[in-house]
C-alpha cells in the first residue's frame, strides 16, 4: 500500500492498563518502511501488549496509533489496514477442525488473494509445509502450527509482518526459514515488527532494538 507517509508505524503516547495493573504507560515509537525491529523486555514489560495494540487488535486506553499513515479509529481505514499487515500471535487463529489446506484457502478468499492454488503452493514449499496440507490443523504439532501460522500471515505479502516470539515452539530449521523470510522482506522494503527473547534471533533479523527496559522510568 505504501501511503503517503514516510513511517508504518508511529504511536504517540500510549497507555494501558489491566485492572489496576499499568502495563504500558505514555510510550511513543515510530520506524519506517524497511525496518525489522524487534523489542525485548521481561516477562509481564509489555511487548505483546505493544504488538496487539500496534496491529488493532487492542485498544490503548489513551494515545494514537497510526498504521501506513491511517487509524484504526476509522472503519474504512481500520479494514484498508487490516488488508496490508500479517499477524502471528501464541494464539495460532487457525479452525483446528479444518486442514492445512482449508485454513489457506478460507483465509485467501478473506483476503481476496488471486491464484489461490499457487500462493498456498509457493508458501508451503517455503514453509516445508507440503506433506502436510490435507492434515487437520488439530493434529500437527505445535512447531508446524507455527508455521502455519506464518503461511497464513504471509499470504497478502503484507507490507507490515507484527510477530510474537516468532522463534518459539520452532526447531532449528523452522528458525532459520523464519529468520530468512524475514530478512527477505526486509530487503524488498517489507516491513517486520516482532517480540523475542532470543537474542540469535534478534541480531538475525532486526536493524532496530527496542528495550522496553529504557521506557520503565519514562
Amino acid at each position: 500500500m505504501k501511503v503517503n507517509a514516510k513511517k508504518v508505524l508511529m504511536l504517540t503516547k500510549i497507555s494501558k492498563s489491566y485492572q489496576n495493573n499499568l502495563v504500558i504507560n505514555n510510550f511513543s515509537l515510530d520506524f519506517n518502511y524497511g525496518d525489522s525491529v524487534g523489542i525485548i523486555g521481561k516477562n509481564g514489560s509489555g511487548k505483546s501488549t505493544i504488538l496487539k495494540i500496534s496491529c488493532g487488535l487492542l485498544k490503548p486506553d489513551s494515545g494514537n496509533v497510526l498504521l501506513m499513515g491511517k487509524s484504526f479509529d476509522s472503519t474504512e481505514d481500520g479494514l484498508l489496514i487490516k488488508s496490508r499487515m500479517g499477524v502471528v500471535l501464541h494464539e495460532d487463529m487457525l479452525y483446528p477442525q479444518l486442514t492445512v489446506f482449508e485454513n489457506l484457502n478460507f483465509y485467501s478468499k478473506i483476503l481476496g488473494i488471486k491464484n489461490v492454488n499457487t500462493k498456498i503452493e509457493e508458501l508451503s514449499t517455503l514453509l516445508n509445509l507440503s506433506d502436510y496440507l490435507k492434515i487437520s490443523v488439530s493434529k500437527l504439532s505445535n512447531g508446524n502450527k507455527k508455521r502455519v501460522s506464518f503461511a497464513k500471515s504471509l499470504l497478502n505479502d503484507p507490507d507490515i509482518l507484527f510477530a510474537d516470539e516468532p522463534e518459539s515452539n520452532l526447531d532449528d530449521n523452522g528458525k532459520e526459514i523464519v529468520s530468512k523470510i524475514f530478512n527477505d522482506r526486509r530487503k524488498r522494503g517489507l516491513t517486520n515488527f516482532f517480540s523475542t527473547h532470543s537474542e540469535i534471533f534478534l541480531e538475525k533479523c532486526s536493524n532496530q532494538l527496542i528495550n522496553l527496559k529504557d521506557f520503565e522510568n519514562a
